[in-house]
């Protein structure tokens, strides 16, 4: 049976490397779409987690997604909140949109003493006046040292002082009183992080932080939930499960043309396995193995060429991040596979019901 499978599928190589290549394309748009959404969040949530907070305060209603933060708070709040019993640390931050990434604002020395804070690798930790610290992916993307001039915000130049170990919070670092001129918010930041002293009843501390300050939204920042939570990203859901069923959708329906028009080709074929004894059983398995075999080609090419893309994107734009692990090499084989089996049940049921004597008839 198994040597009629692929003497059937090498008869016919347009065919099958067309089908092969239709799977491989609804892998690799699951693949690599579905790996820059989840690489990106991921890399954020990570980043935001090894800042070392325990609390982010916001304004109610805010997004956890920094580059979509305004400056609403009033940097006074910072004092307030210092007042709290059980806060050891409060670091103001400005968060501004900058091209693919985000800009924090920050006062260096209330920043710098969270355990994420800027460890300096290269130059100095110096930050006043039109000065910046990127950390060191973002200075190897854009070809970087310490003492050389970059642009941000527009066309606003800005000396580069130091670069910081990759991973904490944002890639781009800013004086907090030069980016709130340059927004035009004296005063305003986008968020407070807050630290608890040692021995702290968190949960606690942060009923007590959400009774003193209504009107704010406390989130816990070592909470990889609580972050996404407080995304406000309600299409998300809806974004994966579109990509999924195009990607199903296409390996399904090429299938289904693809055996649909194999059956009548070999409409005499089956008539003579038929008149020969063979079951509606044996029939359906011939026509089902033979698409597991295609989409299973296809599956494995569309898992090569994605890490190839993945390749390709990461080399051409080193701060994207494209999340292919062992998981989602996993779900795309098996949702590959699947669509087209799905697709093949009908070609198959149809070539089981075929009656022997009409198709050896069959011109």
């Amino acid at each position: 049976m198994e040597n009629l499978i692929t003497a059937n599928i090498k008869s016919r190589p347009t065919r099958a490397a067309i089908s092969v290549l239709a799977v491989a394309l609804g892998v690799i748009l699951l693949l690599t779409i579905g790996g820059i959404i989840t690489g990106t969040l991921n890399d954020y949530l990570n980043r935001t987690i090894s800042i070392g907070s325990d609390f982010i305060l916001q304004k109610e209603g805010a997004t956890a997604l920094f580059a979509f933060s305004s400056a609403n708070l009033n940097m006074k709040l910072a004092d307030k909140i210092q007042e709290v019993p059980g806060v050891e640390i409060v670091s103001p931050v400005l968060a501004k949109a900058e091209k693919l990434g985000v800009v924090f604002g920050i006062d260096p020395e209330s920043y710098n003493k969270f355990p994420g804070g800027l460890d300096i690798v290269d130059g100095t930790g110096s930050l006043r006046g039109f000065e910046v610290i990127v950390d060191k992916y973002y200075a190897d993307a854009n070809k970087l040292k310490p003492g050389m001039i970059h642009t941000l915000q527009g066309d606003h130049e800005f000396t580069v002082t130091g670069i910081c170990r990759p991973g904490t919070a944002v890639r781009t670092f800013l004086p907090l009183e030069t980016l709130q001129e340059l927004n035009g918010s004296p005063g305003k930041v986008s968020m407070m992080f807050i630290k608890a002293g040692p021995e702290t009843d968190l949960d606690l501390l942060q009923s007590q932080l959400l009774e003193k300050f209504p009107g704010y939204s406390i989130m816990r920042s070592d909470d990889p939930k609580s972050l996404m939570a407080n995304m406000h990203l309600p299409g998300l859901k809806e974004l994966r499960i579109t990509i999924i069923a195009i990607s199903m959708l296409l390996s399904f329906m090429v299938i289904l043309l693809a055996m649909y028009t194999t059956i009548f080709e070999r409409t005499r074929e089956i008539g003579i396995l038929k008149s020969l004894g063979a079951s509606r059983r044996f029939i359906v398995g011939i026509i089902l193995k033979e698409s597991a075999i295609i989409c299973c080609l296809g599956a494995v090419v569309g898992i090569i060429i994605s890490e190839i893309i993945r390749g390709l994107i990461i080399s051409q734009f080193p701060l994207l991040q494209v999340s292919m692990g062992p998981r989602e090499l996993m779900i795309g084989l098996i949702l590959g596979m699947l669509a087209g089996i799905l697709g093949a049940i009908y070609p198959a049921y149809k070539a089981a019901r075929m009656d022997p004597v009409r198709a050896l008839s069959y011109e």
